[in-house]
């Protein structure tokens, strides 16, 4: 038998007021491609099928013709997850359910135990048990010790995988049936690319990975970076996310997996690469050595870090050159003359520093947003020996604005400049 796992859509997802749109509708059609090529005789999905549990119209759109469209090759399971809605899902659930070829398991009873799914195929059946996503607030109490949360949020999800394996056992016929385990979670020894919900990837929310149920697949959602199951008690894997879903994932090769299940036998695990959606890319260096790798760089969502001697005001036109075709979040500009390298003052004998060392220090430490470093210094001097006047002293950037206005005077591009 045959599943097509796959996870962590996020759809309606943005990165840095970008949207995913586009490269969700294209990785779903790579998606549904390979499935297509596949004929598995069951699609999975474990959760974080939405990026937030109020979606967008267009990303309720994608995620309702993608499955429409996956279910028209094979039937459909989708497990709810931390960033879904269990209520959503629920009314989807209801009005999709097209012949029994979509199922979400997200109705109350299965957020509280979990559920058992049974499929014909062939001469024998796959069984699914499957776990949503499941709150803390559903396990522990505000009031419990602290030093014990994580333990009772553990031991409680793992008595409730033993319940449904006993569950998903009872009608198994082990010579011609095989069984999947589908949940979404975060397993001890799996790594996150720290792109997903930080409170539901913490310690606190670290499940056993010696407790994950005896199956001939564990389909595991929750972990964007594709892997597989830590342990090797049981034969699994993370499908990961689909996309790079922020910057934490730049580099990442995203890929789906396709499960080959024999009754009694071995399961054999294929990963297939997807490759639409625009790659995110975080560059940094001087603008010589960005041009260097414009040729490597063509749609990506970039972010950008550019090294300067000093602040240059078109530096924003000048990346757009180089990365034409590329979407930029963001430019950050750093400057070398904006820190000291080297923090120099006079320290009286007695090793306490002065105020202006300390100031220079600290400019060692976290340079300037705008003008030079030294610059800032030298300001600070002259305001610390004037602090005591009844008036305050004439600066140099005066008697510079007297004879030259226009140099005082911001070009369009440095508005442009997101430093």
């Amino acid at each position: 038998m045959k599943i097509v796992h796959t996870s962590d859509w996020h759809l309606g997802r943005t990165v840095w007021g970008v949207s995913r749109a586009p490269d969700h509708q294209a990785v779903l059609a790579e998606i549904i491609n390979i499935t297509s090529e596949q004929q598995p005789d069951l699609i999975l999905h474990t959760g974080d099928l939405f990026d937030q549990q109020r979606p967008p119209v267009h990303a309720l759109r994608l995620a309702t013709d993608a499955l429409q469209d996956l279910a028209a090759i094979a039937p459909v399971v989708v497990i709810c997850g931390n960033h879904d809605s269990a209520a959503l899902l629920h009314w989807l659930h209801g009005i999709m359910q097209h012949g029994d070829r979509i199922h979400f398991v997200a109705d109350p009873d299965a957020m509280r135990s979990g559920t058992v799914l049974r499929f014909p195929v062939g001469a024998g059946r796959l069984h699914i048990a499957a776990l949503p996503f499941i709150t803390a607030n559903r396990v522990v109490s505000a009031m419990d010790d602290p030093d014990g949360r994580r333990d009772s949020y553990a031991k409680f999800i793992a008595n409730l995988q033993q319940l449904l394996l006993r569950k998903l056992h009872q009608d198994v016929d082990e010579t011609t049936d095989v069984t999947i385990f589908a949940t979404h979670q975060y397993v001890s020894g799996s790594i996150p690319s720290r792109t997903e919900n930080p409170t539901h990837t913490s310690d606190f929310y670290v499940t056993d990975a010696e407790q994950v149920p005896q199956v001939n697949y564990a389909a595991f959602g929750h972990i964007h970076k594709p892997q597989i199951l830590p342990g090797g008690r049981v034969i699994g894997a993370y499908a990961g996310s689909p996309i790079q879903l922020d910057f934490g994932e730049a580099g990442e090769d995203k890929s789906i997996v396709v499960a080959h299940m024999e009754p009694n036998g071995p399961t054999r695990i294929d990963r297939i690469p997807l490759r639409a959606g625009r790659r995110l890319e975080k560059l940094s260096g001087s603008l010589d050595q960005l041009r260097s790798r414009a040729v490597a760089i063509t749609d990506e969502i970039c972010h950008i870090t550019v090294n300067t001697q000093t602040h240059e005001p078109n530096l924003s036109r000048h990346v757009k050159e180089i990365f034409p075709r590329a979407t930029i979040v963001d430019i950050a500009e750093i400057c070398a003359d904006r820190t000291f390298d080297l923090v120099t003052s006079n320290t009286p004998a007695d090793g306490e520093p002065d105020n202006p060392a300390m100031f220079r220090s600290f400019l060692a430490e976290r340079g300037t947003s705008d003008a030079p470093a030294e610059q800032v210094a030298e300001l600070f001097d002259i305001l610390l020996d004037h602090v005591d006047d009844e008036h305050p002293p004439r600066l140099p950037a005066e008697d510079l604005l007297a004879k030259d206005p226009a140099a005082f005077i911001v070009p369009d591009d440095e508005e442009e400049l997101v430093s």
